[in-house]
């Protein structure tokens, strides 16, 4: 019978070693592309008047981007995707705008 001598150090623990190194890159880029919540986004200085409307539809999707922002934060914990904002559920863009004419809306 032959026996197999594997050194310290060996495939095996280096092979953890990889693994445990991939799982973390991957969580991190996934954080990367996670939708930000609302209160976290600056609005975009710009022109035009702030209308009821426009508060009305900051308010709606101020709530829709901090569901989405826990969505994702769940989607990578879960699966490693942020399934939120993969799935056009990232408003932030919009919300600048709206802040930017209106400011933070009122909770």
């Amino acid at each position: 019978m032959h026996h197999v001598m594997v050194p310290a150090g060996g495939f095996i623990e280096k092979w953890g070693l990889v693994k445990r190194a991939v799982l973390t890159i991957s969580v991190v880029a996934g954080l990367a592309g996670c939708a930000t919540p609302p209160e976290r986004i600056s609005g975009i200085p710009n022109s035009g008047p702030c209308t009821q409307a426009d508060r009305e539809r900051l308010a709606v999707i101020s709530n829709q981007q901090n569901k989405a922002a826990t969505g994702d934060a769940l989607g990578v914990i879960l699966i490693g995707v942020p399934v939120a904002s993969m799935s056009g559920g990232d408003h932030e863009a919009e919300i600048a705008v709206l802040k930017g004419r209106c400011g933070a809306p009122k909770t």
